[in-house]
């Protein structure tokens, strides 16, 4: 196979994955800009912002989405004042047993999401932490935590601990280490270990509903509740809508995949 043949399958293979991706963003925008989109039309009839517009000037969704950023937020805090440490001793420490620590992480992840938040949500009410901001918080950090302490150790195997060793012979004491040496090398990974775990968190719709008890409402709540009623333009439009933190953290990822993968920083 010639080197043109090659690239030429590449970028073909780029296309495809692209359009695949791109696909239900489009689907979305489209259904949320048509007045009337029925079958077998490719193409809607009509198109109007007036969806748009509704879901932007009304003060549900941006209750709905100031309340998921508070929730995400608290959860991705969490999440990280954990893995941190956790991934450090796991990556750097490396105690016997790490292994099958690392595959405890792992339990919530493999539970059906509706036993996970039911069980949350009997363990919450019995302590009296149910149906607040952080009752919700503390639910996506059950799912958080897991995949923030598995990538977060990944990335950490490739840190070296002789920097820290060098700066202690050199004088500098825990908190310079810290600051001066762990985190700028560190940075990047924990950065973008916050940002995916603010997705994972922002996602969640079983964790909030239950553990909320109803008087919790993030955007997918929204968007659940506006598919149900059956009304698929406002569903896509508050899709769109919660849409866009996810992107913004995930456009953070891509920024730090070359520091990631190269190791150069900046």
């Amino acid at each position: 196979m010639t080197a043109m043949s090659r690239r030429a399958g590449g970028a073909a293979g780029w296309a495809v994955l692209l359009a695949l991706a791109g696909m239900p963003l489009i689907a979305l925008t489209t259904q949320a800009l048509a007045t009337g989109w029925f079958f077998p039309d490719l193409v809607p009839g009509e198109w109007t912002l007036d969806a748009v517009r509704r879901i932007a000037d009304d003060p549900r969704t941006r209750s709905a989405f100031l309340e998921g950023l508070r929730v995400s937020g608290l959860a991705t805090l969490m999440a990280m004042c954990l893995a941190v440490p956790a991934a450090r001793a796991l990556a750097i420490g490396r105690p016997r047993g790490a292994r099958w620590m690392a595959l405890g992480f792992l339990v919530p992840t493999v539970l059906p999401p509706v036993a996970l938040a039911m069980g949350l949500n009997v363990a919450l009410l019995r302590t009296g932490l149910a149906g607040g901001v952080w009752s919700v918080a503390v639910a996506h950090l059950v799912v958080t935590l897991p995949y923030a302490v598995l990538i977060l150790t990944a990335a950490l195997t490739r840190y070296d601990p002789a920097l820290e060793r060098q700066a202690a012979v050199l004088g500098a004491g825990p908190g310079m280490i810290l600051t001066r040496v762990f985190l700028p090398v560190a940075g990047p990974a924990i950065a973008t270990t916050a940002a995916l775990a603010f997705v994972v968190s922002w996602s969640q719709y079983l964790l909030t509903l239950l553990p909320g008890g109803g008087r919790i409402t993030t955007m997918p709540v929204l968007v659940l509740a506006a598919s149900a009623g059956g009304n698929p333009t406002a569903a896509a439009a508050l899709a769109l809508a919660a849409a866009v933190p996810p992107a913004l953290a995930i456009l953070l990822v891509v920024r730090r995949l070359d520091t990631l993968t190269t190791g150069r920083h900046g």
